[in-house]
């Protein structure tokens, strides 16, 4: 899952990353309309908790935006501008719902699950291949009967392999899903977060493997009988 933040507040912005962060994925904060759109332009979204007021302007429009494209994330708007009025007006602009400031935590994370429960974005909460299953949310995985918990980067590259089982996934695309707009990659940075997945899987006994196509990716599947 990726998600993006839209806030202006730095403390309210890094503290609400870091709540949407424990549901597992990628989280983006951007503090205006501008930098929105251009995270808009560069990913895919599943999940758009949204300030109103920013310094450029009403994000009320990139709501009404988001919610007429033809892949729509979920949309919370988080904002003290929270009047009866203003929630009617969030809501008709596109809004799956509309929390006012300030607001508990708890209540956050049962809104974002609660508007996440929409069909197309149900994720299966287990994926898994051969011996191999990884519990999403909790980073945990199951190999040959024996629980690991993985690094956040580690569970998000079995993930994506996982979902996209027998089918190569490229580089480009792998980098994309696992790393924030705003992360600094180094050239050997997903190869050596590749590497020690592949290493830990093999030494609890994984009967998967994960085989590097040479310039395109890498491919998930099950490891051939010796």
């Amino acid at each position: 899952m990726r998600s993006l933040v839209i806030e202006d507040e730095p403390q309210i912005g890094a503290y609400v990353s870091r709540l949407l962060g424990q549901l597992h994925g990628i989280v983006d904060l951007v503090g205006s309309i501008a930098d929105a759109r251009q995270a808009l332009d560069n990913f895919k979204y599943d999940l758009a908790i949204v300030d109103r007021m920013l310094p450029d302007g009403d994000a009320l429009q990139v709501v009404t935006a988001l919610s007429r494209s033809a892949e729509r994330p979920a949309i919370i708007m988080l904002t003290s501008k929270d009047t009866k009025e203003d929630v009617v007006e969030g809501l008709n602009g596109g809004a799956d719902d509309y929390l006012g400031k300030p607001f508990e935590p708890q209540e956050l994370i049962a809104r974002v699950r609660a508007v996440l429960r929409r069909p197309r974005l149900l994720a299966p909460s287990v994926l898994s291949l051969g011996n191999v299953e990884l519990h999403l949310g909790s980073n945990e995985a199951v190999v040959a009967d024996t629980k690991i918990l993985l690094r956040r980067r580690e569970a998000l590259i079995l993930g994506a392999l996982l979902m996209r089982r027998d089918r190569v996934i490229t580089r480009a695309a792998l980098i994309e899903e696992i790393y924030g707009f705003d992360d600094e990659i180094e050239s050997n940075t997903l190869e050596a977060q590749v590497s020690r997945l592949r290493k830990k899987l093999a030494e609890l006994g994984g009967d998967v493997e994960i085989r590097s196509m040479r310039g395109i990716g890498y491919i998930l599947r099950l490891a051939t009988p010796r």
